[in-house]
């Protein structure tokens, strides 16, 4: 392999700089996460951690609209039409205001529950602020779903480092701000006022960089029912699969906080957002599947093959990623919380380890079967997988009444989920028609990566890890075919 061709490679780039981009700003914050438990105190970094989840919860009323700007922009792309860029980017951010507005309604109610009904809240001395809290997150809301909208524009054009660079750029102001806004005011309220006014700026930031790729394109509020149908036409079962996968991944943080306090919840988040962005940081490293099955659509072999090449890649990297973080957990953690917050979390750690050593094969077939125009298909997929989820976490919550066994019920529910996923897409797109057996075989390294989470002896987890990797070389390398020079390409 050539190196020049392997700087150039388009495909290789924008991985990098799609992980880059998901990984560096969260570690950051995740580096700084002592300092706010010791500024803010557990209680306001639960305040935090749950205004953050309902910002996210509330995302599922986007309608779709970032998906269907990355499609109808890629294709667009591909045929010239600068008018329907125009059309699709006014439409989907005009909307969004719409969205923000009826976002404010339900975020009123939330806050009627906490002052009247103690909703969330063990302490009272904490309702205001946390109501106030509530309240700035609509800002971050609405700043969230237009920034989706927008980098989906340069997603679309298959330069993922505008994107990153952006990104990186305001999570670090945002991050460093908030500590030293933690350390002289020792409040969640002005930590979370300073968070806005960036996102804000970045808004302001991200519609003048737009110019370098639209020149043409100025924004013109419009809401057009034609337009309006066109985009949610694509994006309506995508927005129901958004609804589903935030409602059990997010919505867990609300239930945690209304069951067990915030104080609960500050230790539990830590451990749910830092493997949400790892799952999003394996998602990052092939994302750039999308426009190009998008763009191609109509050749069903084409990219089908593309799918599994991406699949095979995305798996082994993210297996042995996995794996190695697995085996050296314990003495991170320790060292990033310290021995006491480490025993805090340490059964999350191990529980939500498993979670992703299977939640890792939902990645590629949701962007495979969305892009390539089977958005029924990969919802009813979805619902299957998450409604699995679901009872897992009801059942550990209410049933067995502990934080752990929801994480546990998390972990065992979703391997039948992602079994039938493959299984499913398999059945349909293959045209070898391969066994359910076969099928099974590709899990393998997420069993033994299993061990490695959970296990405590360490010669036991370095068999396991040692098993891992042998697998993943006996099922990707001997089994399937799998060859990275899809990333050089």
């Amino acid at each position: 392999m050539k190196f020049n061709k392997l700087l150039t490679s388009r495909n290789l780039q924008n991985s990098i700089w799609n992980v880059i981009e998901v990984l560096l700003g969260p570690t950051i914050l995740f580096i700084s996460i002592p300092v706010f438990l010791a500024q803010l105190g557990a209680e306001d970094y639960g305040i935090w951690m749950l205004v953050n989840s309902i910002v996210i919860v509330m995302q599922a009323f986007n309608l779709g609209l970032n998906f269907s700007t990355y499609k109808h922009i890629s294709i667009a792309i591909a045929k010239q039409d600068n008018r329907q860029i125009s059309d699709t980017l006014n439409t989907n951010l005009s909307f969004t205001v719409v969205i923000l507005l009826a976002s404010l309604l339900v975020a009123s109610g939330l806050c009627v529950g906490v002052y009247f009904y103690d909703w969330f809240v063990e302490n009272p001395v904490v309702k205001s602020r946390l109501i106030v809290s509530i309240l700035i997150g609509m800002i971050l809301l609405f700043g969230k779903l237009t920034e989706q909208i927008l980098y989906n524009v340069y997603r679309a054009f298959e330069d993922f480092k505008y994107v990153t660079i952006l990104s990186i750029l305001l999570k670090i102001i945002t991050v460093l701000g908030s500590i030293v806004i933690a350390f002289t005011t020792h409040n969640v309220v002005f930590v979370l006022c300073f968070n806005a006014s960036i996102i804000l700026v970045g808004i302001v930031a991200n519609y003048k960089l737009l110019a370098r790729f639209i020149p043409f394109y100025k924004f013109s509020f419009s809401l057009n029912r034609t337009l309006i149908k066109h985009e949610i036409s694509y994006s309506l079962f995508i927005w129901f699969q958004s609804i589903a996968i935030i409602i059990v991944y997010q919505g867990d943080r609300l239930l945690v906080s209304y069951k067990f306090g915030l104080a609960a919840l500050s230790f539990y988040a830590i451990v749910a957002t830092l493997f949400n962005h790892i799952h999003m940081a394996f998602g990052a490293i092939t994302s750039w599947i999308f426009p190009q099955v998008a763009k191609n659509k109509d050749d069903e072999s084409l990219v089908f093959d593309l799918y599994l090449r991406t699949r095979n890649v995305s798996l082994v990297i993210s297996f042995t990623l996995l794996a190695i973080f697995s085996l050296i957990s314990k003495p991170f953690f320790t060292m990033w919380l310290g021995q006491e917050n480490y025993l805090e979390i340490e059964q999350y750690v191990k529980w939500f380890s498993v979670f992703e050593f299977f939640l890792i094969f939902s990645t590629i077939p949701n962007l495979f079967l969305n892009a390539s125009g089977h958005e029924k298909f990969g919802l009813r997929m979805v619902l299957i997988f998450t409604g699995l989820n679901f009872v897992g976490i009801l059942v550990g919550l209410f049933v067995f009444n502990s934080l752990i066994s929801m994480v546990i019920g998390l972990a065992v529910s979703i391997i039948p989920g992602m079994f039938w996923l493959h299984y499913s897409v398999s059945k349909r797109f293959d045209k070898t028609r391969p066994s359910a057996l076969s099928v099974a075989i590709l899990f393998l390294p997420a069993v033994w990566g299993s061990g490695i989470a959970i296990l405590d002896d360490w010669l036991i987890k370095i068999l396991c890890f040692t098993l891992c990797l042998f697998s993943i070389f006996l099922v990707y390398f001997k089994h399937q075919t799998t060859s990275f020079k899809i990333l050089t390409e």
